[in-house]
């Protein structure tokens, strides 16, 4: 099938959604996060077992996502036995028509390793952090955050197909 556009409709003969536009602009930005500030949706230690997850925004395969504020992200608790890696994600799913900030929690074990990221037609994943919770945690400190948004097999920067995207 042939496709093309984006012509103004003619008595309805033009009909476009979002999936069009987001296939669109997915073919000149590329996925990660936007670099105007070094703490774009960094990730911080929070009261407790939780995060913080600065403001900053985010591309995903033609969709954009805004943090506005600063968002408290509680983890779950600690493992008595064994620490554990749990990986901040900016996850896009098609199924909800969203891009939310989610935890993946990882899977105890005496040598922990963070979960994979899901990447689907349905469900897309950019990996912004990885939290270790050490055995019995009852709070996070900075030396237990891995920042991934550098990364460019887990996030990465948005890229145009000229330069680099600042926002």
């Amino acid at each position: 099938m042939e496709k093309s556009g984006f012509f103004n409709s003619s008595d309805g003969d033009r009909v476009y959604d979002a999936i069009d536009f987001a296939a669109y602009f997915g073919s000149l930005v590329s996925n990660g996060v936007f670099y105007m500030t070094a703490t774009n949706l960094q990730v911080s230690p929070a009261i407790g077992v939780a995060v913080n997850v600065a403001a900053g925004s985010a591309w995903i395969n033609g969709y954009r996502y805004e943090n506005t504020d600063n968002l408290n992200m509680p983890l779950t608790t600690a493992n008595g036995s064994n620490p554990r890696i749990d990986r901040i994600v900016v996850r896009l799913s098609q199924i909800s028509r969203s891009i939310q900030i989610a935890v993946v929690d990882g899977t105890p074990a005496a040598t922990p390793v963070a979960p994979a990221l899901t990447r689907t037609s349905d469900i897309y994943e950019l990996g912004i952090a990885d939290v270790l919770i050490p055995t019995a945690a009852t709070s996070i400190v900075a030396n237990n955050i891995t920042d991934t948004r550098l990364n460019t097999s887990l996030c990465g920067l948005v890229n145009s197909l000229v330069t680099a995207v600042y926002e």
